[in-house]
């Protein structure tokens, strides 16, 4: 008769420890959760202070750009030298710091510029060829007529494919569910969607620098010789070598130089009677692109926007998104 009576005990005592292990392990699980949300909310946190961080960085360069009264856009003013500013902001932001650049987007190639009707601007195709040629891209010559032909026909209006370009039937017999502009682009990044440009050439590499460092859609044009990298003013000229253009170079970075007329090229040493034709040269600039990324700890989020600047001084943003 106790048999029973010790079973109902055994029974007794498993369904009290099978309770006490479920209160044990909701207790741990509860614990876990409570610190992840703490964790997770502490990470919020500092998702939010590092996105304001990099969005100071952007307001702090469009007052740079707004601050500005130079007669002419150089490299020597406080918008192009920022690295100052970026140390100074460990002070500002607690465990956290800003890395702000700004760049001069006409001191860059308009690519939409390469058309002109549905034909191409000889002038700028061969500013282009000569970039796109120089040993740092690592492109042969047909490889840039290939891309060359390419990018018009992505922007010309007309579907006829201009010699090894490419129009719809190209990317459609790739599956791609995209057609061409047949117009300007919006964006120098639609340039990844035409037939030849990787993200390698586009982005650069260790070994090679990026398409995207050179080339614009803002603008109507003009390219700032006072700004422009140095493989730009190579560009500019066929007479104009790599030696040549780092001599223009160095010229523009001596504060002691006027750069106030596009002629002062031909101030510099062997650059007397070398005509830049091509395109239309300037000093004064229009669209800049500011770059401000906030660094939080291990954590940084980076905001992109491109600006417009005009006679007045008065800034207002063309384009922006989080990089």
């Amino acid at each position: 008769m106790k048999t029973p009576i010790s079973n109902k005990k055994g029974v007794a005592l498993i369904l009290v420890l099978l309770m006490v292990s479920v209160i044990v392990v909701l207790t741990l699980q509860l614990n876990v959760s409570s610190r992840s949300q703490v964790h997770e909310a502490a990470n919020l946190g500092d998702g939010i202070r590092v996105l304001y961080i990099a969005k100071s960085g952007l307001f702090a360069g469009m007052g740079l750009l707004s601050e500005d009264r130079g007669n002419a856009d150089t490299l020597n003013e406080d918008w192009a030298r920022t690295e100052a500013l970026s140390e100074q902001s460990k002070d500002y932001f607690d465990g956290g710091h800003l890395e702000l650049v700004i760049e001069d987007e006409t001191g860059k190639v308009n690519i939409n510029k390469l058309v002109e009707g549905n034909g191409f601007n000889n002038a700028v195709k061969g500013v282009l060829s000569r970039l796109l040629t120089q040993p740092q891209f690592k492109l042969q010559d047909r490889e840039v007529e290939d891309l060359l032909n390419a990018i018009k026909d992505w922007i010309d209006a007309d579907a006829e494919v201009t010699a090894t370009g490419a129009e719809n039937a190209y990317y459609q017999g790739l599956g791609r569910s995209y057609t061409v502009r047949n117009g300007p682009m919006e964006s120098i990044d639609e340039l990844l969607l035409v037939r030849g440009v990787s993200r390698e050439l586009f982005h650069g590499t260790s070994e090679r620098p990026g398409l995207a460092r050179f080339l614009t859609v803002q603008g109507e044009g003009s390219i700032n010789i006072n700004t422009a990298p140095k493989e730009v003013l190579q560009a500019l000229a066929p007479s104009i070598t790599e030696d040549a253009a780092n001599r223009m170079d160095d010229y523009r970075r001596n504060a002691a130089n006027n750069l106030t007329e596009p002629s002062w090229y031909r101030r510099v040493s062997g650059l007397q009677n070398t005509a830049i034709d091509s395109v239309t040269v300037t000093t004064k600039s229009e669209y800049f692109q500011i770059a401000a990324t906030g660094h939080l700890g291990t954590m940084k989020r980076t905001i992109r926007g491109i600006v417009k600047r005009d006679s007045e001084k008065k800034l207002s943003v063309v384009a922006w998104r989080l990089g």
